[in-house]
């Protein structure tokens, strides 16, 4: 098989099993003689900043890797991907190859398995094998769905760290229709002994998290916000908490990783799509905020970093998000919106939300394209913020680095 024929393999796979991922990860370690045993883990949970908490724990891992004289691999494994989908597996920064996506691809398809795995189980497992092969020390881990009956619930291994970033309303036809109820599944990553850290949320979650922990006689801490000195990698003020959720992860590793490591990790960090700066005349920032949470903390980065200031939205989601209340939360702060519809079969159609948002008193126009969109909001003096389904960011990156996009 070529690439192209296992990432269609793969991807035209049920996107929900039948049977829940947690069991199904079982199986397949089991099938492959668990090889997640003895790797170091770090699972993270979490409405909102789990991808950017993991990319801040990996950093400062390899950064301190690399200052020490006992060098370690660090593995790290995201979803969804942005362009390629080895971007959802890569080692001390570096994508799996894609001979080895086929090499393991091929192995994975050819097992005999009882429970019918889905896409996400497929590169969790893919991801575990080459990890292993690799000698990987420390995997950064990100949930897919929820926490409990996740794939990545499913390891042998039990993890070294567990975090919980934030709690917000998001997939509650699955996790529950209250932040208690999405709480408590988030929770169930949390294992007997295991220390946790527990990220920016309201108390009601906090509280249950706080209480499953105690349960299980875990060690917890709430996280605090790094100092606002402290320099990051990332754009935002809600970067800060995530940051402190990473830094309080790695101090509880079994490594002592030195303070001087841990601000060159913040520093260099790297998370494509999430708040970045695309262009700066004119000035363009992309952030893949799908979720009311999500363009909340996008809402109050750009009232603290341009205060009094108001910006053209371009806007592109998923017909099941709630993509009104996503646009309210930013109404205040939006001089116009520009839709667009992401090539995806779930997305929301641009001139459908266009009418719609004018229905709650917007001003707001549907587009061809993204680059359509800048064209017009280019016209004015507003910077410009393109947010919404990550599938759209992913969309962006890929037509900007073929030069097609701005």
């Amino acid at each position: 098989m070529t690439y192209t024929d296992i990432i269609n393999t793969i991807d035209n796979k049920r996107r929900f099993g039948r049977a829940c991922g947690r069991d199904v990860t079982r199986e397949m370690m089991e099938a492959l003689g668990h090889p997640d045993e003895g790797i170091h883990i770090i699972h993270i949970a979490g409405t909102n900043g789990k991808g950017s908490v993991a990319a801040f724990v990996s950093s400062i891992l390899q950064a301190a890797s690399f200052s020490s004289n006992n060098h370690y691999k660090v593995g790290l494994f995201t979803s969804p991907h942005l362009v390629e989908y080895t971007e959802r597996i890569q080692i001390d920064g570096h994508q799996i190859p894609r001979d080895d996506v086929v090499r393991l691809g091929e192995l994975l398809l050819d097992l005999d398995l009882k429970k019918e795995p889905t896409m996400f189980d497929y590169w969790l497992a893919m991801a575990i094998l080459y990890f292993k092969e690799q000698n990987v020390k420390y995997v950064v881990l990100e949930t897919g769905l929820g926490g409990r009956l996740d794939s990545t619930n499913g390891l042998t291994q039990l993890p070294e760290v567990c975090a919980i970033t934030s709690i917000g309303l998001e997939h509650t036809q699955y996790l529950g229709n209250t932040l208690a109820e999405i709480a408590g599944e988030k929770a169930g990553i949390i294992k007997p002994g295991v220390p946790v850290v527990i990220g920016k949320m309201d108390d009601e979650p906090r509280e249950v998290i706080i209480d499953r922990s105690k349960e299980l006689n875990s060690p917890y801490i709430v996280s605090k916000p790094v100092e606002t000195g402290v320099e990051l990698g990332l754009f935002g003020e809600y970067q800060r908490f995530n940051a402190g959720v990473a830094v309080d992860i790695v101090h509880l590793l079994q490594d002592t990783i030195s303070e001087n490591d841990i601000e060159k990790g913040l520093a260099t960090v790297v998370w494509p799509g999430r708040m970045q700066i695309l262009s700066r005349t004119p000035f363009i920032l992309i952030d893949g905020a799908h979720n009311p949470n999500g363009v909340m903390a996008l809402r109050d980065s750009l009232m603290a970093e341009f205060p009094n200031q108001r910006f053209s939205f371009i806007m592109a989601v998923m017909a099941d998000k709630d993509y009104l209340e996503m646009a309210h939360i930013v109404m205040p702060i939006a001089s116009r919106f520009y839709t667009v519809t992401v090539d995806y079969s779930r997305s929301k159609q641009a001139d459908t939300l266009a009418e719609e948002l004018r229905d709650i008193g917007a001003d707001a126009q549907s587009c061809d394209s993204y680059n359509h969109a800048v064209d017009l909001a280019s016209t004015y003096n507003d910077r410009i913020i393109a947010f919404g389904s990550l599938y759209f960011i992913g969309e962006i990156i890929h037509d900007k680095d073929e030069g097609r996009g701005v």
